[in-house]
C-alpha cells in the first residue's frame, strides 16, 4: 500500500516554494501519495480539495484532524505518516492518530526561534524518525535519540530552475555593471552591513527577490539596490536569468550554522557563479566564492564554461528526488513493523 504523506497547516503552498512542498513532490514521485494542509495566506486557492496531480493534493482552509480522518477512510489499509517540521505543532501532531511521524529539523532552536527548545526537545524524542536538512542540525538531534538521525539535505529542483541557462528579458540590468541578486526571504538574518558595502561597489547592481520577513522595511537603500518583493515560483528562472552572480549574505550565528539555504541549490541549477558569506554546508560544498567584510569585492567575479559546467553537474546530482528516496527507503523497515 502506498504511504500518505501529511503536511500540518504551516505555510501558505503559493508563497515560497520551500522543502516541505519540494519534498512532498518529490515523494509522489516515488510512489507516494501526498497531502499538504494549506493555511492559504495568501488566498490563491478555494477552500477544499484540489489535486495537483493524481499522488498530490492541496487542502486548503480545512481542519487537519479531519484531513488525517478523510485520508484513512478514503484510502483503507494505506499507512498514514504525519510529516511537520515547526517544533510548535508537536503537541497537535500527536493527537492526530497518524500511524507514523516524521520531525524534520530545519533550524536550530536559538536566537529568534529559541523559543521553540522545549518543543523542539519533545518534537525529536517522540517522532519515529527524525531528518535534519544540515550537519549541525543533526548532531543536535542526535543528542536526544538512541536511533539514527537521518542527514536529507536540501536539494534543487534542476529541471525548474535550468530554464534560467537559457532566457533573457532584461529588466534590471546597466550597461557595464554586474547584476548580483537574491532569492529568499528578505530577513533580520541577513547581513545588512556586508550587503551595505557591495552596494558601494561601483560596477554592481543588487536586486533582491523575495518578501519581507521580520522587518517593516530594508535597511540598506540605494539607487543601484532593488527590491522586487514576491515573485511566483513559476515565474522565478526568467527573472533569475538577468543576474551575473547569485548571493547568499547570511549573518554567521548560532542560528544560521544549521542553515541549508535552497536558494543554493536553485542557484548552482542556473551554472552561474555563487558568492556567500562562510555557512558550513555551503562551504563543505566548494560550489561558491566564501564572501566576508574584508574580502567582499568578490561579488563581482569572473567566471567559465568549465565552472558553469561543474555547478551545473552538481546541481543534478542533488534533486529532491534523491532526497526522496532516502526518505522513503529509512521508512521502509518502519512501515513493515507497523502494518505486518
Amino acid at each position: 500500500m502506498k504511504p500518505i504523506f501529511i503536511y500540518p497547516p504551516t505555510v501558505d503552498w503559493d508563497h515560497l516554494h520551500q522543502r516541505p512542498q519540494q519534498l512532498l513532490k518529490a515523494l509522489t514521485r516515488q510512489g507516494c501519495i501526498s497531502v499538504f494542509c494549506n493555511t492559504n495566506i495568501m488566498g490563491k486557492r478555494p477552500a477544499g480539495i484540489q489535486f495537483i496531480h493524481e499522488n498530490l493534493i492541496v487542502a486548503s482552509n480545512i481542519d487537519f484532524y479531519e484531513v488525517v480522518r478523510d485520508m484513512r477512510s478514503n484510502y483503507p489499509g494505506h499507512p498514514i505518516i504525519v510529516y511537520y517540521s515547526y517544533p510548535g505543532q508537536v503537541h497537535m501532531i500527536h493527537q492526530a492518530g497518524a500511524d507514523l511521524i516524521i520531525f524534520d529539523s530545519l533550524d536550530e532552536p536559538v536566537n529568534e526561534f529559541a523559543h521553540w527548545l522545549p518543543d523542539y526537545e519533545y518534537a525529536v524524542r517522540s517522532a519515529d524518525l527524525v531528518i535534519a536538512s544540515a550537519k549541525s542540525l543533526q548532531q543536535r538531534a542526535q543528542a536526544y535519540r538512541s536511533d539514527e538521525v537521518v542527514l536529507v539535505p536540501n536539494g534543487c529542483d534542476y529541471e525548474h530552475f535550468a530554464k534560467a541557462q537559457n532566457l533573457s528579458s532584461p529588466t534590471f540590468k546597466t550597461e557595464g555593471k554586474q547584476v548580483v541578486g537574491f532569492v529568499g526571504a528578505v530577513a533580520t538574518w541577513l547581513d545588512w552591513e556586508l550587503i551595505r558595502k557591495i552596494a558601494e561597489l561601483p560596477l554592481v547592481e543588487l536586486v533582491f527577490i523575495g518578501p519581507l520577513y521580520g522587518l517593516t522595511s530594508p535597511p540598506v537603500q540605494a539607487s543601484n539596490v532593488k527590491y522586487i518583493g514576491h515573485v511566483p515560483y513559476e515565474e522565478l528562472p526568467k527573472h533569475m536569468a538577468e543576474f551575473d552572480v547569485f548571493i547568499i549574505p547570511f549573518l554567521l550565528n548560532d542560528m544560521t550554522k544549521g542553515v541549508s539555504p535552497i536558494k543554493f541549490w536553485e542557484y548552482l541549477a542556473t551554472g552561474k557563479p555563487i558568492v556567500s558569506t562562510a555557512l558550513p554546508e555551503v562551504v563543505n560544498s566548494a560550489q561558491a566564492t566564501i564572501i566576508d567584510h574584508e574580502n567582499y569585492a568578490y561579488a563581482v567575479i569572473h567566471d567559465s564554461l568549465d565552472d558553469r559546467l561543474r555547478r551545473i553537474e552538481y546541481a543534478k546530482a542533488n534533486s529532491w528526488d534523491e532526497r526522496a528516496k532516502r526518505i522513503v527507503s529509512q521508512l521502509e523497515g518502519i512501515i513493515w513493523r507497523i502494518t505486518s
